[in-house]
């Protein structure tokens, strides 16, 4: 997956969540659902690891179609970021 449709994905995402998985000293991991790119109704799956505020740099780890566990994710967790 190009790393275009990845800054895609994460820029137009429908879904942003900091999940409950364990990250690094310090870090975050959060996930992001959206679409491949403008002209497809697929989506992807995002991982990030974030350091929110320390100013270290954010490191996408993951990244797919949309599969089953964070699909049923954001149905059991609804209140993302957007």
């Amino acid at each position: 997956m190009s790393r275009q449709d990845q800054a895609y994905a994460i820029i137009h995402a429908s879904y942003v969540n900091i999940t409950d998985e364990p990250a690094p000293a310090g870090g975050q991991i959060v996930v992001y659902i959206g679409p491949e790119h403008a002209q497809t109704d697929r989506e992807l799956e995002i991982l990030v690891l974030e350091f929110a505020e320390s100013g270290r740099e954010a490191l996408i780890f993951h990244a797919m179609s949309l599969g089953p566990k964070w699909r049923r994710y954001r149905e059991e967790n609804p209140d993302g970021w957007r």
